[in-house]
């Protein structure tokens, strides 16, 4: 398991356990946040003992930013004219000194997956990463915090980039998978502070970009409207989800759109697979998003083929109570694997057809409520009854297979698709 997590060790008489819990804790929460894993075997567990309590253990102690690093860095952000900010998962605790840089330097900030949010989606320097594509060409320093950089690097220029690359992680190993100008290592939170008071005494706030922000956002819109039918079911999903409420994505087509489409207003509300694409994560998350957050709207979009790997989650949210709305798009198909079999392989299709049950009444049959919607209008109302119930309520919304407007070029700009 060390091949596959942070931390691994194995408890070997019942007296280690308080303090192997402890550290699994500890190893968990520090650094960069990673799975740990924690094993007992059964004779262990049967064994006695006289155990002892032990209390929590703090973090390991963070990276201090190199404050040399950071005035290298301020230096080079204080003569840009064109700055583009890249905000990822690492960066979800440091929301407020993010704007404020970004309003320092009159930058566009792109969330993608884990790091929607982290600058809102309607303030005018949260771009989408449609957006952001548009204002790319002439940005002369790309600034990334706590994130892999994974949509300009390997979507957007396969891994060819001009301009001065500044990083902010608090990995290490992150400055050499991608090695920037300038690496700062340290948290998000702490070293972006810093950075932040230094570009401030250098160049105060720079000229506003905002015609140019919001003529690159209103033409993004345009484009990807026509993504249908999927955009209009985000809107409506949208349009009744609270500010605050979460929104689960999966790896299904209205999944796909929703990377680029849906709007996020506050940091973890949009709960992403993050860049591995794990089909079937969504709906056993979402479970997870709701215990955790029982007084706040939790909804799961997912697919067919998706819902199946854990369908039998189904009896879990019964027996609990978890309130989860799931919106289950069906094209009765692993849409995305058939659409590239068709598109690459002359039509060649090997299981990407499903033959489903009825989810109506299999939900009922697992006692949630079930709703159908053929429409976005249809949607909208099944919503509203959705989030009023207290169980779980599956919302079926049966796609015709194929009718779905591929994203991909949005997501690959540039790219032969």
């Amino acid at each position: 398991m060390r091949t596959l997590t942070k931390w691994a060790a194995r408890i070997e008489h019942p007296a280690q356990a308080p303090a192997l819990v402890a550290e699994a804790f500890r190893q968990m929460r520090s650094g960069r946040p990673g799975p740990v894993e924690l094993e007992m075997c059964w004779d262990v567990m049967e064994m006695k003992a006289e155990v002892r309590p032990v209390q929590s253990y703090e973090p390991i102690e963070q990276i201090p930013p190199d404050p040399e690093n950071v005035k290298r860095a301020a230096k080079i952000l204080s003569k840009a004219k064109k700055p583009m900010m890249f905000v990822g998962g690492g960066a979800l605790d440091a929301a407020e000194e993010i704007t404020e840089l970004a309003e320092t330097l009159q930058a566009p900030v792109v969330g993608f997956h884990n790091g929607r949010g982290i600058v809102s989606d309607d303030h005018e320097l949260g771009v989408s990463p449609v957006a952001g594509y548009n204002l790319w060409p002439g940005t002369d320093v790309l600034l990334g915090i706590g994130t892999r950089l994974e949509l300009p690097y390997m979507y957007w220029t396969g891994g060819r980039v001009s301009g001065k690359l500044i990083r902010i992680d608090i990995d290490p190993v992150e400055m050499v998978r991608l090695k920037p100008d300038v690496g700062i290592v340290g948290d998000s939170k702490v070293a972006t502070g810093e950075f932040l008071k230094e570009v401030q005494k250098l160049c105060g706030t720079n000229a506003s970009r905002k015609d140019e922000i919001q003529e690159a956002k209103a033409k993004a819109n345009t484009e990807i409207s026509g993504i249908q039918p999927q955009m209009s079911f985000l809107e409506v999903i949208r349009d009744v989800l609270p500010r605050d409420g979460f929104f689960v994505e999966e790896a299904t087509q209205v999944g796909f759109v929703s990377w680029i489409g849906f709007p996020v207003y506050r940091p973890r509300t949009y709960i992403s697979c993050g860049y591995q694409g794990t089909l079937g994560f969504g709906f056993p998350t979402s479970l997870g998003v709701k215990v955790a957050n029982p007084d706040r709207a939790v909804v799961s979009v997912t697919g067919d083929g998706g819902f199946m790997f854990g369908v039998q989650e189904l009896a879990t949210a019964v027996q609990y109570g978890i309130g989860v709305t799931i919106v289950l798009f069906n094209n009765n198909a692993y849409g995305n694997v058939k659409r590239d079999q068709q598109r690459r392989f002359r039509g060649h299709l090997i299981g990407s057809d499903l033959k489903n049950p009825d989810f109506i009444k299999l939900a009922e049959y697992f006692g949630a409520r079930a709703l159908r919607a053929e429409t976005p209008e249809q949607l909208k109302r099944a919503l509203e009854e959705a989030l009023a119930e207290k169980g779980p309520c599956l919302i079926e919304v049966p796609i015709e297979a194929g009718s779905e407007k591929s994203p991909w070029r949005f997501i690959y700009p540039g790219r032969k698709l």
